[in-house]
């Protein structure tokens, strides 16, 4: 089915003459549907669209319509050349992903090629607007642009990430032991109730959560600053109802994860002996 042309009209010239004159009128159509503003915004965009379909079906030549483009404010204004390059999008999506001639891929590959390299758009817009198969090799070379998002891929899939007290926030720390405190500490008077205290509970682990992802704090530290202040609730108190907050934190963590850590923390830092006449620590409930 031919494609039928609503706003912008293409006209086979036979000389330069008769393009002179065509492409005279056509620029002062633009003009005028740019002048418009809102009320006939759709009407330029299609303008737009239309003048790119007619190069992919070979209704006018590439360099005629560069030339065209290039007349008009398109090359100077950016909102216009967002708005162009938009054009291009979709009617090279369709071009390129299901052509209705084996042509009109070449077509819109070269039509973009000329485009950038008269300069009548921007190779940044290009790159950015345009699927990355419609890019020519002057704007981005493809395959060495797949080999680099699957290498990127790759590494975000595998490495392992390390923490280091150059890359994390030192005073997140600080404000981790706060938190803590007061999840350790979690009283009120007079009582709260049951529902209070568990909302109290949540909204506390939930900071430390968002703590840990702002201030890009070690999961592993975390978890044996956690266990340290829970051991030394355990030996303050003689009973231990106000550490359950920081049991539910601990569980938000992989079971793998907090047994590692405890493990590492016990082999590294093996307890001292007791002192003579010091009780021993409550067992939790």
């Amino acid at each position: 089915m031919a494609l039928e042309y609503k706003v912008f009209q293409p006209k086979k010239c036979a000389d330069e003459e008769t393009w002179k004159v065509d492409l005279g009128a056509k620029v002062e159509l633009f003009a005028d549907l740019e002048k418009a503003g809102a009320d006939r915004k759709d009407d330029l965009q299609l303008f737009l669209a239309e003048v790119v379909w007619s190069v992919v079906r070979n209704d006018l030549s590439i360099p005629h319509a560069v030339e065209l483009i290039s007349k008009t404010p398109v090359a100077v204004k950016e909102p216009l050349q967002r708005l162009f390059a938009d054009a291009l999008w979709v009617v090279g999506f369709a071009a390129t992903e299901a052509p209705p001639r084996r042509e009109s891929r070449d077509e819109f590959y070269q039509f973009v090629a000329l485009l950038e390299k008269e300069r009548v758009i921007p190779a940044r817009l290009l790159a950015l607007g345009l699927e990355t198969e419609a890019l020519p090799p002057a704007v981005c070379q493809i395959q060495t642009l797949k080999k680099k998002a699957n290498q990127a891929k790759t590494k975000a899939r595998y490495t392992i990430t390390r923490y280091n007290l150059l890359r994390e926030h030192s005073e997140g720390y600080a404000r981790l032991v706060c938190l803590l405190e007061r999840l350790a500490s979690c009283s009120f008077a007079p009582a709260a109730s049951p529902e209070q205290l568990a909302e109290s509970e949540r909204v506390l682990a939930d900071d430390v959560v968002r703590l840990a992802g702002f201030g890009h704090l070690c999961p592993n530290r975390i978890i044996a600053m956690t266990l340290d202040v829970y051991e030394t609730r355990l030996v303050e108190r003689d009973a231990s109802p106000l550490v359950q907050p920081l049991l539910s934190l601990l569980k938000r963590f992989p079971p793998k994860r907090l047994t590692e850590v405890a493990v590492f923390t016990l082999l590294a830092h093996p307890p001292a002996p007791p002192a003579p006449g010091a009780r021993e620590a409550p067992k939790p409930a």
